[in-house]
């Protein structure tokens, strides 16, 4: 198995719980044009204002109020990654005014922030806005339930996603496993409905509620299940459109690794990646997100699978650590993301040191 050195540099002492929620964040800084983002994982907004500062809250559940606020500096490099420092912060678990932490971003549109006290990144999506139009958008799993097993065929990991404004109703009209072919899942039931609110709908009767982190651009987070952190799952939904060809892959890359199978905080590292015309993708462990430096730890993927046949917008390979044990793995790809010029890329695979443990890699091109 590959050695993931966890990055040597300090950052922001924020713990994952599971619950969630959504809002417009608040700042000193709030005359100044800014990009906001919120996700699952506790309840996230981030705000990044044009004047290179930044605010970070969080609250337990969507319906309490902030416990915590950070405060700081960022800096978008050319490595591809965002890095952001602390002025103030206050409430419970604070970081120390220094310390750092780092994340990736599609300005606008979707921002993945890696966390330190927990073990499970988070993921974001503009925030504020409810859909004016009906969403077709592809999804792929990135936190699954404690007991899920990646080689079970009728365990679901990504597959499609609707939402109808008109009725205020989303939908999953396809659901598909990593193992058995990457095998059709069948739908035991749907999601429900309710009312989007500034970005946030919440479906379901207590105690299974689920949360849905809503856009006007196509992009869409799911949390399932929010009262029970163990059961609960996020799924992370990208605008549906066709990959014509793999070729449309080639180019450079930073990315967010998650392996299931590691612990300790060594499950989330920063990586470089970089595609070949044939869908062939070299992933090397980033050591330092300023200057793209990278270690000679790596990964491989292989998008051998036919692009967009199961669906558009899907490409299926493997992933391997150089091992004897690769894992099948399913991308997601939104080329031009929001007319950003950025492309985005979520693949979700079976760990290569543990087949029934779950990998994810995003990443987004320079």
């Amino acid at each position: 198995m590959v050695s993931k050195k966890v990055l040597q540099a300090s950052s922001l002492a924020i713990a994952v719980s599971v619950a969630v929620g959504c809002g417009s964040s608040s700042s000193s800084s709030s005359s100044v044009a800014s990009d906001a983002y919120n996700g699952p994982g506790s309840k996230w907004d981030v705000e990044l204002f044009a004047d290179s500062t930044f605010t970070i809250e969080r609250r337990a559940t969507p319906l309490t109020d902030v416990d915590m606020t950070v405060v700081g500096t960022y800096e978008r490099y050319d490595s591809g990654f965002v890095g952001l420092t602390v002025d103030t912060a206050t409430g419970t678990d604070a970081p120390s005014q220094g310390e750092t932490a780092w994340a990736l971003e599609v300005p606008g549109y979707a921002f993945l922030l890696k966390p330190t006290a927990g073990d499970q990144m988070i993921a974001m999506v503009t925030a504020g806005t409810c859909p004016t139009s009906d969403i077709d958008a592809n999804w792929v799993m990135v936190k699954q339930r404690s007991d899920a097993d990646a080689t079970d065929s009728g365990t679901d990991y990504f597959g499609s996603f609707n939402y109808d404004v008109s009725s205020d109703t989303p939908s999953l009209p396809s659901k598909h496993a990593l193992a058995g072919g990457f095998a059709d899942v069948v739908d035991s039931g749907g999601l429900g409905s309710g009312t989007c609110e500034n970005g946030l709908m919440l479906v379901g009767d207590a105690p299974d509620i689920a949360a849905m982190y809503l856009t006007s651009t196509g992009g869409a987070i799911v949390q399932t299940n929010i009262n029970n952190e163990a059961d609960s799952q996020f799924v992370f939904a990208l605008s549906q459109q066709a990959i014509g060809d793999i070729s449309n892959l080639e180019g450079s890359y930073a990315g967010m690794l998650f392996d299931d199978n590691m612990a300790d905080g060594s499950n989330i590292q920063p990586v470089a990646l970089t595609c070949d015309d044939s869908g062939s993708c070299t992933g090397t462990m980033v050591t330092d997100i300023t200057t793209g430096a990278v270690s000679t730890d790596s990964v491989t993927l292989t998008l051998n699978g036919a692009v967009d046949s199961l669906g558009d917008g899907f490409v299926t390979g493997l992933i391997s650590d150089g091992g004897s044990n690769p894992g099948n793995l399913a991308c997601m790809v939104e080329l031009n993301a929001d007319s950003s010029g950025k492309d985005i890329v979520n693949c979700v695979g079976q760990s290569p040191g543990d087949n029934t443990k779950m990998f994810n890699v995003m990443f987004v091109s320079n």
